[in-house]
């Protein structure tokens, strides 16, 4: 399955490579310095990381100029029923409601907060950055010296225009082709899935929630890493959880591939 997978990634990236308007990735460090000692942690592995995908969105908020370094938020499990997960993701005085109902790693279940997260002031509005990236997209088997150049160069697109929903799809391209190499090899992906969950919720926000080709090709990839992620059996001990509600960190690192 991992192997068909990659081919197919590949391949498609390779048809894609003349519709190159996608997306990078930015990197959140955890502090737990912006949230009260008592609070208590996370009770849930989804809980972790749906925290994850929020404090990634806050993340390319803080690249915008949307809000002050260590501003924190918290993540709780609301309720589980017939099939519909709820959670709540407080930060300052909002409290927004995610409603998953299939896969965590779903990119319009983190539209609404994406929105607020990089809406122009106290206002409705987003401001959309039309720059784009006519680069191919790496589309054989890179080594880890390709992969490393194309995150530093995307990464640098992207901290100079964080409100480009084309950048943000190519991120998310880029990270569904390190994900497969990497589910190919059996190791644990659910750190990129989030990431690319984020770029593409963003994307939408900015975009009016109308993924260009590149999203919706990303979305696709995303959706298959995600069905393939949910069958594999991974004890907790496979990530580290932190002890609490995940904060955004003071400085944050700008950096699509962890």
């Amino acid at each position: 399955m991992g192997r068909l997978l990659l081919v197919a990634v590949f391949s498609t990236l390779a048809c894609a490579a003349g519709m190159a308007e996608s997306g990078t990735f930015f990197t959140m460090a955890p502090s737990l310095s912006g949230i009260s000692a008592a609070a208590t942690g996370y009770t849930r592995e989804d809980e972790r990381l749906v925290s994850e995908i929020a404090g990634s969105i806050l993340n390319i908020a803080a690249f915008a100029d949307r809000f002050e370094p260590g501003d924190p938020f918290q993540v709780r499990n609301v309720s589980d029923t017939r099939g519909i997960a709820k959670f709540s993701v407080t930060r300052r005085a909002e409290v927004f409601t995610v409603e998953v109902r299939r896969q965590i790693w779903s990119p319009t279940a983190f539209v609404r907060l994406a929105r607020s997260f990089m809406a122009d002031g106290a206002g409705l509005s987003i401001s959309e950055d039309p720059a784009a990236d006519h680069t191919p997209s790496l589309s054989t088997a890179p080594g880890e010296g390709a992969v490393a150049a194309e995150n530093l160069r995307l990464s640098r697109l992207l901290e100079a225009h964080p409100r480009s929903p084309a950048l943000h799809e190519k991120a998310a391209l880029l990270l569904a082709l390190v994900a497969t190499q990497r589910a190919t090899a059996d190791e644990d992906v659910r750190p990129l899935l989030c990431r690319m969950t984020a770029h593409l919720a963003v994307a939408r926000a900015l975009h009016g929630d109308m993924p260009s080709g590149d999203g919706q090709l990303a979305e696709r990839l995303l959706a298959q890493l995600s069905d393939r992620e949910a069958a594999v059996a991974r004890p907790r001990t496979a990530v580290s959880v932190p002890p609490g509600p995940a904060t955004f960190g003071e400085t944050p690192r700008f950096q699509i591939i962890p």
